[in-house]
């Protein structure tokens, strides 16, 4: 027999939930973050440490006094406080199960009707052949087999509207799940892909990697230099517009590859290539693209800071796990921020073209 919660119990969960809503409303005050909601949700999520994604989005900013922009707390509320992908996806299922159970209903009663009016003319071709059929006979077998005949065609004009009102509600359940996919992969402040894109696309590349004939999967991170002093001297409005910006600049760069923003301003790119150094090319662009571009504010006309990127690009390796790729590309990102900014460092069986340095 289970026993009843005792008042001890409830007094230490709710000293445990006061003292993490304590903690919440210190970093509200100490970010100077409204507390909506939203906000105060992924404070309070983070102080409790049952997200270990928002924990590793925050911890950094958090550990080295970085500012914290009010977009940025609503993306991560957007990604990892909402219904996840999968309940979603459960919920839509759930209403396309019960509209195709309507179907079979209605399909139950088309067919009932059709064996009815079976019946009725098998019924009928029994009398009318019968020896001593009189006049009524007929009129009576006539009469049923109209009767059927009539109750089906109702049958099948009723199902035709039904089916038509499916079709519809369908088509809205499909146009939700697409919704669903897009808005849980992706980041609320670019337009790209997510951290969990980010993620999904790494899995994906992985599992598909020896059946996949498209060519090598390459790992491109991107790292902004000089994004924390547009921050920390123009504001975080000011910020986020250049992240919107240079997130899409990136993805123009990159045409039919993925790029998806795994941190505050840091993105991957997930691309195949046939020839390894093609990456390389990409990556040049991507770095070609910002060093040569002069940042201005569009509602001041204000000259921004050179924005430039360090970039690290690694190659899909058989042996490899998420976590291997990833540090991998990441080592050589830090390398390229070791070694002046503005650069790429690649991994050797990368490196084709001519003064860009591979470093693993």
């Amino acid at each position: 027999m289970t026993s009843e919660p005792s008042a001890s119990d409830a007094d230490q969960d709710f000293d445990h939930a006061f003292s993490i809503a304590k903690k919440a409303l210190q970093f509200v005050g100490r970010f100077r973050t409204p507390p909506t909601p939203t906000i105060y949700e992924v404070w309070y999520r983070y102080s409790e440490g049952a997200s270990p994604e928002i924990r590793e989005q925050l911890s950094g900013a958090i550990d080295n006094a970085k500012p914290v922009s009010i977009e940025q707390l609503e993306a991560l509320h957007q990604q990892y406080c909402q219904p996840t992908h999968v309940e979603l996806n459960s919920q839509i299922s759930s209403k396309l199960e019960d509209e195709l159970q309507e179907l079979v209903v209605a399909i139950d009663r088309q067919m009932h009707a059709g064996e009815k009016l079976g019946h009725s003319i098998d019924h009928a071709n029994r009398d009318l052949t019968s020896a001593n059929i009189t006049p009524e006979k007929i009129k009576a077998c006539v009469a049923e087999v109209l009767a059927s005949n009539a109750t089906m065609q109702s049958q099948l004009d009723s199902m035709k509207v039904q089916l038509k009102q499916s079709q519809g509600q369908i088509n809205h359940l499909q146009e939700e799940l697409i919704a669903s996919q897009r808005s849980t992969m992706t980041d609320a402040l670019t337009g790209v892909g997510n951290r969990r894109c980010f993620d999904a696309l790494m899995e994906t590349a992985i599992r598909s990697r020896c059946s996949d004939t498209a060519g090598d999967a390459v790992l491109i991170l991107v790292d902004l230099d000089g994004f924390k002093q547009v921050n920390d001297h123009l504001g975080h409005t000011v910020g986020d517009s250049l992240l919107k910006f240079i997130a899409a600049k990136i993805q123009s760069v990159i045409g039919d590859a993925t790029v998806a923003r795994y941190g505050g301003d840091e993105f991957g790119v997930f691309m195949r290539v046939a020839m390894a150094s093609e990456a390389l090319q990409f990556a040049e662009k991507i770095r070609d693209s910002l060093a040569n571009h002069r940042f201005k504010h569009q509602a001041s006309g204000q000259s921004l800071p050179q924005i430039t990127a360090s970039i690290g690009v690694a190659i899909l390796r058989s042996d490899d796990s998420r976590k291997s790729w990833f540090d991998r590309a990441d080592k050589l990102l830090y390398c390229a921020k070791e070694n002046g900014r503005n650069c790429i460092r690649a991994e050797r069986q990368l490196n084709r073209v001519p003064s860009i340095n591979g470093d693993a």
